[in-house]
């Protein structure tokens, strides 16, 4: 299971950030955090960081638990479902 937020930075970065978001192994605790200048590119990174665990690792991902609902697209959702990952729903502002 992957447990995975997105969340808004007070100051910009040098190279224009605003957001970043995580993603952390529930069974190693491990997190991995990437930048972004826009909540746009959540999928793009989530993409990224599933090709990378898949080959690093030699595993696939088999849930995915979002913490403020950044992952709405129909596009996220039909991947998701694709690739025999579920989802689980945290309430907002909780974790």
């Amino acid at each position: 299971m992957i447990h995975s937020d997105v969340w808004t930075t007070k100051t910009e970065s040098i190279g224009g950030c605003k957001y970043y978001m995580n993603f952390t192994d529930d069974h190693t605790k491990k997190v991995w955090v990437y930048f972004m200048k826009h909540k746009g590119e959540v999928f793009q990174h989530f993409l990224n960081f599933k090709t990378m665990v898949e080959k690093e690792k030699g595993v696939n991902i088999k849930c995915l638990s979002d913490g403020g609902g950044e992952y709405f697209s129909n596009e996220f959702n039909e991947y998701l479902k694709e690739h025999g990952i579920q989802r689980k729903y945290s309430c907002s502002y909780s974790t």
